[in-house]
């Protein structure tokens, strides 16, 4: 057992989130006092940390390659207030569907900052994307009909990028070690196409009179807390590349190479934070650049515009989910203490779904040494475990916890069951806290059922 936290790599130690005073702190702001103001549960986020994240990785890519640019994966969260942050650091918006559209749209990104993916897209939705001058990434050449007739009516030129599957064309006999698991994954194969289908869809766009083809787009997805998978996804798209140039004398003038970078303490990795290494975002530019130059220059292919999609890596760290412990359980003969707390995986959903590893602190001491073995649970009618088997310093009844790294995928899918009204959101900003999302009330829960009148 520890005898205190290793700060530095937990990334306590920081301007943002930081141990100060022998309390949990976020931008200098007191968490007990936010919690007091605002009640738990509660998402708290630092506007701070999110500018940071964005700025850190959009240098490190420009240093190396100046044409490049950052359009935020929405789908991790899609809190207004966070995306008019991001909207002033100037990303653009990876859009799933008309309502992550529309939100950017009414954030003032600019429509050419925006793209819109999809496996199942729509006429509502793409009629907006085409008005509005907004890129689409092709996921079947099927879309394109549905495209041309959209774009004939509107009398407006359609651009798009095809999306192409990300390993699957992978020569597995030259692979080692991780990358031949990488390969063999299909589990996101809903979303791309293989190489034929995107010959057949570049043939089909390039004599269309209203869809033009810009780019080719690639999404590595699943978490790997290394720059490897990126290094093969930039192989295959120089090489997807080459061989749309030769079969339709066409090449592309944007890669968009999706999202899917780590961060630290990273809870999609299942594991502890600090129990493995993750890569910064200087070692995803370096590898990544370095391996599409090479491409280029081997094919002989000129040097496009490139876009990424990153989402959790701008948002994750940036929040953490304020939460008061209430009955702790001691049984005489168990080796685990049960302690509730008003949180629930209703409110952080992929610790379930998912096994994602979230780290969880008391407010109070959170350096003191561990020596309690604890369950952290929620209050529904399920298991609702928010964290297995942890060692912590002993809590008792009113004590805060912090649940970090929500910021990503835990709001935008925060549940009501067992009508638990959703928590309150709250921004920090250099010490002051400000709400962005009020937090449910009762009566907002039922407020969109409707009863049959034979039934009253």
């Amino acid at each position: 057992m520890p005898d205190s936290l290793d700060l530095i790599s937990l990334g306590l130690d920081g301007p943002y989130l930081a141990i100060r005073d022998g309390r949990l702190t976020l931008e200098g702001a007191d968490l007990g006092a936010i919690a007091n103001q605002f009640g738990t549960p509660c998402y708290v986020t630092s506007e701070g940390q999110i500018r940071t994240n964005y700025r850190r990785l959009r240098d490190a890519f420009a240093k190396l390659y100046p044409a490049t640019r950052l359009l935020y994966a929405n789908k991790a969260n899609n809190s207004f207030a966070i995306r008019r942050i991001l909207t002033q650091e100037g990303a653009g918006g990876d859009c799933f569907g008309l309502g992550e559209l529309t939100l950017c749209l009414q954030a003032g990104v600019p429509s050419d900052s925006l793209v819109l993916n999809g496996s199942n897209k729509g006429e509502e939705e793409l009629t907006t994307a085409v008005e509005r001058g907004v890129r689409i990434n092709i996921d079947h050449p099927d879309e394109l009909v549905l495209l041309e007739r959209v774009a004939a009516r509107l009398k407006r030129l359609a651009e798009v990028n095809l999306r192409i599957l990300p390993f699957s064309y992978a020569d597995l006999g030259s692979l080692g070690g991780d990358l031949v698991e990488i390969a063999l994954d299909t589990s996101h194969d809903k979303w791309g196409m293989d190489r034929e289908s995107a010959r057949e869809a570049l043939t089909w766009a390039l004599r269309s009179v209203w869809v033009k083809p810009r780019g080719l787009h690639m999404h590595v997805s699943r978490l790997r807390p290394n720059a490897e998978p990126f290094m093969l996804a930039c192989n295959l798209l120089t090489q997807a590349m080459a061989e749309l140039r030769d079969a339709a004398g066409w090449t592309p003038d944007t890669l968009d190479l999706g999202g899917g970078y780590a961060h630290l303490r990273d809870p999609e990795s299942g594991a502890p934070a600090g129990s493995h290494a993750v890569a910064t975002s200087e070692e995803y530019a370096t590898v990544m650049i370095r391996t599409l130059r090479a491409g280029f220059q081997r094919y002989r292919l000129p040097e496009p515009e490139l876009w990424l999609e990153p989402g959790r890596s701008l948002v994750s760290n940036a929040t953490l989910l304020l939460t008061r412990v209430g009955i702790v359980k001691r049984l005489p003969n168990a080796s685990v203490t049960w302690v509730n707390v008003d949180a629930s995986t209703n409110h952080c959903l992929r610790a379930s779904l998912q096994g994602y590893h979230y780290t969880v602190l008391p407010v109070e001491r959170p350096d003191a040494a561990p020596d309690t073995t604890v369950t952290v649970t929620g209050p529904t009618c399920t298991l609702d475990v928010i964290a297995a088997d942890r060692q912590m310093p002993r809590v008792q009844t009113g004590d805060l916890l912090a649940i970090l790294d929500v910021g990503g995928y835990a709001e935008v899918m925060a549940t009501q069951f067992n009508l638990l009204p959703r928590p309150a959101s709250v921004l920090v900003h250099k010490g002051d806290a400000e709400p962005i999302r009020r937090r449910e009330t009762y009566a907002d829960l039922t407020a969109g059922q409707m009863l049959p009148a034979r039934l009253i």
